[in-house]
């Protein structure tokens, strides 16, 4: 905003050369008897009143540049929801239906999602054939991106896909202190084959609990290969006993089932450009959550209106001086 100083710059050099070329006028008009025909006529007068004017307009770009005098403490309260991130990573998350791969489609998915936390806590829970908990609840979304910076498929030493040991892990992962605002984000493509107990099972106890499960499919409905690379850099397709590519298919059944049973929502990100902001939007950012503690802020006091009542105050003053011409 101070850049608009200029203005008032502008304005002042503006009326002195305006005061400088109505001063010529009036010579060469009246001649010789321009200060008897003309004696209310100041050049200096015009350019203290266009200052003034000048001088009006920078306090008010002043005022608009919000200055501030003092500090003063405001308390704030922390208030927001306890977020717990289940992501699939079994090698079937390696399928490129989905560039470049679903598990970093989904975890590109799950940074974006950070940029909208104020005041939130997130945790993240990774499975293949197993469950772990990678990052506990926490209100630092930059320690959490570190977590999932080095989530991969090798991750979970167990091969297999167990989506309902990764929602039974993150649901006892939640702090009991704050029973209310607590929800499931289940990102995977859902090609369950290892789950003891069982999605649908675990569904329902979030159903219990009062903890929405908001699921995410990745793949495309018929389904890819799986491209894998070795440690020389060849790179390959996962193949059955036969020697045939495995085709994975995203399971949308179940997906849908374990998200209507838990009170959550179901999307696909092969049909929908960003599912997790969707669903932010939509759905978690009308939960009421939680207050957890209150902190107080120092913020600066804003003095806007010592400005303004400059500016009042310099128009005034222009407005009884004469501009010095006759009737």
């Amino acid at each position: 905003m101070l850049a608009w100083l200029a203005l008032a710059v502008g304005l002042l050099a503006f009326g002195g050369w305006a005061a400088a070329r109505a001063g010529a006028r009036r010579r060469a008009l009246l001649g010789a008897q321009a200060e008897v025909l003309a004696p209310r006529f100041r050049a200096a007068r015009r350019v203290v009143r266009d200052g003034l004017l000048a001088a009006a307009v920078a306090a008010c770009v002043l005022a608009l540049a919000a200055p501030q005098v003092g500090t003063w403490m405001r308390p704030v309260q922390e208030r927001g929801v306890d977020l717990m991130v289940v992501l699939d990573t079994s090698r079937s998350m390696l399928a490129r239906d989905i560039a470049p791969t679903r598990l970093e489609r989904a975890k590109r998915e799950i940074r974006g999602l950070l940029d909208r936390l104020h005041g939130d806590r997130v945790g993240l829970v990774s499975f293949a054939g197993d469950a772990r908990l990678i990052c506990p609840l926490t209100a630092d979304p930059g320690s959490f991106r570190l977590f999932l910076d080095d989530v991969d498929t090798s991750t979970n030493a167990r091969g297999g896909t167990a989506v309902g040991e990764g929602l039974e892990l993150a649901l006892d992962s939640f702090d009991p202190a704050y029973p209310n605002a607590r929800v499931i984000v289940l990102l995977t493509d859902g090609d369950d084959n290892a789950s003891d107990p069982p999605a649908s099972e675990v569904a329902y106890r979030a159903h219990a609990l009062g903890v929405p499960v908001h699921v995410v499919s990745f793949g495309a409905a018929e389904g890819s290969e799986i491209t894998v690379v070795d440690d020389r850099g060849n790179s390959d397709v996962v193949r059955d006993g036969a020697g045939q590519p495995v085709i994975s298919v995203p399971d949308e059944g179940l997906l849908e089932q374990v998200a209507h049973i838990a009170d959550g929502s179901y999307l696909s990100a092969a049909r929908t450009a960003f599912p997790l902001d969707e669903i932010w939007d939509k759905r978690v950012a009308l939960m009421e959550g939680v207050t957890r503690n209150t902190a107080e802020r120092t913020e600066g006091i804003n003095r806007f209106q010592w400005a303004l009542m400059l500016a009042l105050v310099l128009l005034g003053t222009r407005a009884l001086l004469p501009d010095g011409r006759a009737r």
